[in-house]
């Protein structure tokens, strides 16, 4: 098991490696000069040529490339051509501006869509089943921005018991003293409580907003997994024996536990990818809205960052659903040490004796 969940972050290593190779190709391809946008059209070429000297644009593609490899394997991953900041620390201290509304959104997807799709899955067929299935299409159809406006509209404009969409902070509070450069860490470090619940009472909406959005095809997921489940003959067996509903539920669900675990890591990365536009419509000062801002401004280390890291992030979430796929379903975890054993008897047979 060891040597396999091995090999499996060998290859992601090596697909990271591809990653970072795909990001600087792709983003040095686009067209446009990062050094006019910095000056203006009116630029001229002499200043243009002092920024290249400068970012170090005037280098030939195979040193820029090498240059920029040595220095994200460090850990460095540049600095803003606009703002001169350090990437990584951007990204250090706005992933906990997003991280505390995605994580709790997803939470919200999770329990909403097991709940409604479990109960749509006992009521196949039935008036229950078909307006969860209504509503679930309705929410799949709408864009994540129309979701955000409506509740915006209802819950800020109509009902007025949702705060204005201003960001984390009201115009009349104070940010925290720096340390973290992450608004919420830094009012818990300097103990402004206050702060505290009003950056959490401002991430209700983009929370909701993420748990109905996602709720919608992790339910449908849900639903179609136990409607299969539910009428397979092992699950009829089940029921003949006399067993209670909870335990014949507890086995159906052992039987899409695979299904939910890989859907619940493809939306946690389409909603990391994704936050941009919760972020732009509530102003929310976090990774999302801050790549944006990038690449409207053709900022090529940002955008090289932002794309290096979602795409770690997923590639590492899908080395931690295989392994813990492994470990919980006895049937890979036997296909995975039968490769195994093959493998490595196959290498003993090619070594002379």
């Amino acid at each position: 098991m060891i040597r396999y969940i091995s090999s499996r972050l060998g290859i992601a290593v090596l697909l990271l490696l591809g990653l970072i190779s795909l990001s600087f190709g792709l983003v040095s391809l686009l067209p446009g000069d990062p050094a006019v946008a910095l000056l203006g059209e009116y630029a001229t070429p002499e200043d243009i040529a002092r920024i290249h000297a400068q970012l170090g644009l005037d280098l030939p593609f195979g040193e820029r490339y090498l240059n920029y490899m040595a220095r994200t394997l460090g850990g460095d991953l540049g600095n803003s051509f606009f703002t001169g900041s350090s990437v990584s620390g951007e990204i250090l201290s706005r992933l906990p501006n997003t991280l505390i509304y995605l994580v709790p959104g997803l939470a919200l997807a999770l329990l909403i869509g097991m709940a409604g799709g479990t109960f749509a899955a006992y009521r196949y067929g039935r008036f229950a089943d078909k307006s969860f299935t209504f509503w679930i299409s309705i929410l799949m159809a709408m864009p994540e921005f129309v979701l955000a406006l409506l509740l915006l509209f209802v819950f800020y404009q109509q009902l007025r018991i949702a705060p204005a969409p201003l960001g984390m902070l009201s115009s009349t509070q104070i940010a925290p003293p720096s340390v973290t450069g992450s608004i919420p860490l830094d009012a818990v470090l300097a103990g402004q409580w206050g702060t505290v619940f009003s950056i959490l009472n401002r991430a209700v909406l983009p929370i909701v907003t993420m748990g109905l959005f996602f709720a919608a095809p992790f339910g449908k997921t849900v639903r179609s997994g136990l409607v299969q489940v539910l009428q397979s003959p092992q699950i009829e067996f089940a029921r003949a024996c006399g067993l209670r509903p909870g335990q014949v539920f507890r086995y159906a669900l052992s039987d899409i536990r695979g299904s939910m675990m890989t859907y619940l890591v493809l939306l946690f990365a389409a909603s990391l990818s994704g936050a941009a536009i919760i972020e732009s419509v509530f102003s929310w000062p976090g990774i999302g809205s801050w790549a944006l801002d990038g690449v409207l401004k053709g900022d090529v280390p940002v955008i090289q960052g932002f794309v290096l890291i979602m795409g770690a992030a997923s590639l590492f979430g899908y080395v931690l659903l295989d392994a813990l796929m492994t470990l919980l379903d006895p049937r890979t975890r036997q296909n995975a040490v039968s490769k195994v054993r093959r493998q490595t008897a196959r290498k003993t047979a090619l070594i002379p004796s």
